[in-house]
This record gives structure tokens, sequence and C-alpha cells, in this order.
């Protein structure tokens, strides 16, 4: 399908998906075999194709790409990668402009929905007549090119009940409860504020235990609660949640043990 102020185009464009050999997720099956089928590797004419990864090198199905043409505002060509973490997507011939690729995936985890952008593995702009491979990663943690990181944030608030503390000098220790959000093996991580949050947490859901570590003193436990919890215990459970301002978060109270 191709999108043009979601009006230009919405004939042409289920008849050139159809030529495009586009598959679903989940079908397992080759793309059909038509004239100007791209190999892989190589870019075809009027054609972007490439597959789509997690960051352990596993196919991820059903994830939505395009090729975003760089002249008209919203004109994008569209397709979805197959069981393989393959795509086809064939380009109007008709257009002027260059394109990008782009890509997301929208996954359900730990009870709710998630939209997770896909990394290219180039930004660069290509024409039409020439057409493009462009390889795309599901990336839940790392820096951005832009600024930012893809983990989450975790946001601890201060709860007075056990005494006063430095939170800086807390110490947070998070066990993946399962599988991460692209399906990989997480693991344990130790980690500290880094102004007012932890950063850049794999996305998944976590255990998280915390300790008080005074500068010269002996370490202490600490109890926390949940943002839907009323109290406080050893250790709590988070997920990520999305916020148009603050991105993917979790939350929780921390205070010293009593």
């Amino acid at each position: 399908m191709y999108r043009t102020t979601r009006t230009m185009a919405a004939l042409v464009l289920t008849a050139l998906l159809g030529a495009c050999g586009g598959t679903q997720a989940g079908s397992g099956g080759t793309p059909p075999s038509t004239p100007g089928t791209p190999q892989p590797g190589h870019a075809t004419p009027y054609t972007m194709t490439g597959t789509v990864k997690n960051a352990a090198g596993q196919p991820i199905a059903g994830a939505e790409v395009w090729a975003d043409n760089t002249l008209y505002y919203n004109m994008n060509a569209l397709g979805t990668t197959d069981a393989q973490g393959r795509y086809t997507i064939a380009l109007p011939r008709d257009q002027i402009g260059t394109w990008r690729a782009g890509g997301r995936v929208k996954t359900k985890y730990a009870g709710q929905w998630y939209d997770l952008s896909l990394v290219p593995d180039s930004g660069v702009a290509f024409a039409t007549d020439a057409g493009a491979v462009r390889h795309f990663t599901l990336r839940i943690s790392g820096e951005r090119p832009d600024g930012g990181e893809y983990g989450g944030k975790l946001y601890p608030y201060f709860g007075g009940a056990g005494g006063d503390f430095d939170m800086d000098r807390v110490e947070f220790t998070l066990t993946p409860d399962g599988p991460l959000i692209d399906g990989s093996a997480g693991q344990v991580l130790k980690r500290h504020l880094d102004d007012t949050m932890v950063r850049d947490i794999p996305i998944g859901e976590y255990v998280v235990t915390a300790r008080y570590v005074p500068d010269g003193g002996p370490a202490r436990p600490m109890v926390l609660m949940g943002r839907d919890e009323s109290a406080y215990s050893p250790s709590t459970t988070i997920t990520f949640h999305d916020s148009p301002s603050y991105g993917l978060f979790a939350d929780l109270t921390v205070s010293l043990a009593p």
C-alpha cells in the first residue's frame, strides 16, 4: 500500500503491493517470483527489500516497514515482514523524489502494547529507479543517533518512612522476569542513578531490589513500592509504560528497610 497524505494513489498502491509480493507475517512463504524480483543483497530498480531482525539476529515477523518519499509529505510505500523477517516493497515508477527507509513493530508484552521503532542499516536516501536493500534491527537499548536511548528509564521516588538517605548511593538490582520484549534473554543489571533516573534499561519485565551503600559505611537493605502497590516489600516487579513526555519509563518508591 501507499499513503499520500492518505489520499493520493490509494488505488494504485493496492495493485503495486500485490505486484511486489510482500508476504504477511507468519505466512512462512517466499514472496512470489515476479520479473525484477530482487536477489539477496542486491538492489533492484523500483524496489526496496531487506530483512528485520532483533539484536541477536533472530527474524521478526509482522513488522511494518516503509519507504518514505523525501519530496512529498506523508507519501509512503508500505510492506510487512514474513515469518523469516523478509519484506519486499514495490516503488511507484511515476513519482519523482528519493526515498528513505523506516519501520516499526507493534507487539504485546506483559499485558500491554508497545510500538517500537526499527533501525535501518542506512539512512541514506535512494532514487526510485535505483532501488535499495535496507535491513532493519529492533534495538531495545543503546544510544539513538539523534540523542537519548532505546532502553527504558526507571524513576525512583524518595520514601522517607525508614529515615533520610542519599538516593545517589542506592544500588538497584534488576533481574529479568522472563525473556525481554524482543524475545532475547536479559541479564541481571546493577545500576545507580544517572541524574534523576536509571537510564537505558533493555525493555522487559524486571524484579527490582535495592540496597543503600553509604560512603564509608555498611550496606543497608531497602524496601520498594510499585506504582500500583500500597505497601513496601523487599522487591517489586516493573514494566515500562509509554509517555509522550518521558518515553518508555517505570517508577517506584524506595525507602530504607525498618
